[in-house]
């Protein structure tokens, strides 16, 4: 079941989960982005070692190490995690459409084009991320997900259902192919439920494309929260896969 913290409990809960897993340098990131990628784009126009750096929209796209087509989308504005309240602002920047539009990528470092239920972005949460900068993950899916989502398909628009998976409790949204227009997933995540828009840093989310019936386009959003009591550290992430066998 989902582990649920009394309000008062909030400050020793954020506390706890403040503390990134481990990385050798959790700055490392940013300090790309910053202090290598936007000085480079502005100096000669080459965005290097970013693939791409968008100074009017605030973000980064860098090549991850991980996998042989995964990407990031960093901002180039401090901002720690899913948990900085900035990404809760109405005129903020939606950095999901963002990312949603280089899916793009993936394909092309794979050398073929991906459908968008074989394509995910996804963020952990607090306990579960190794740095200390917003990050949004542009990968593969796993090859088994796509289909099981597919029970979903006639799911309420716009509502959280639950969804199990390998005895994991996930949170699932369907949504309309324009919802990335009018709609950012970290909003949707924080009106779940009080508990959730208390504790935003025990969120994760992942965002795929997705075909329903009659051939309409749009997407699902995947919401983990953090279960201590299952061990669960707030990671979709493993419902991405990083050796794309999805491609294959």
């Amino acid at each position: 079941m989902r582990l649920f913290f009394p309000l008062f409990a909030l400050p020793f809960l954020l506390f706890a989960i403040a503390a990134p897993a481990h990385a050798a340098n959790p700055d490392a990131l940013w300090q790309i982005a910053n202090e290598k990628c936007l000085p480079n784009s502005l100096a000669s126009g080459d965005p290097a070692p970013c693939a791409m750096v968008d100074r009017e929209s605030g973000f980064v796209i860098l090549k991850d190490l991980v996998g042989a087509a995964q990407y990031l989308l960093i901002p180039t504005v401090r901002l720690s995690g899913i948990e900085s309240r900035e990404l809760q602002q109405a005129q903020w920047p939606n950095y999901w459409r963002h990312a949603w539009e280089q899916r793009g990528r993936v394909g092309a470092a794979l050398g073929r084009p991906l459908e968008p239920s074989q394509v995910g972005l996804e963020i952990n949460s607090a306990a579960a991320r190794s740095q200390l900068q917003l990050h949004i993950h542009i990968d593969c899916m796993r090859r088994d997900v796509p289909g099981l989502l597919r029970a979903h398909r006639h799911d309420p628009l716009g509502k959280w259902m639950p969804f199990m998976l390998e005895g994991h409790r996930y949170w699932v949204m369907r949504l309309e192919a324009d919802a990335l227009q009018s709609q950012d997933p970290f909003k949707l995540a924080a009106a779940r439920s009080e508990h959730a828009a208390n504790a935003m840093g025990a969120q994760s989310l992942l965002l795929t494309g997705a075909r329903f019936d009659g051939g309409d386009e749009g997407f699902y959003l995947i919401n983990m929260p953090v279960n201590f009591d299952r061990g669960e550290f707030g990671s979709a992430e493993v419902l991405l896969d990083h050796d794309c066998a999805i491609a294959r």
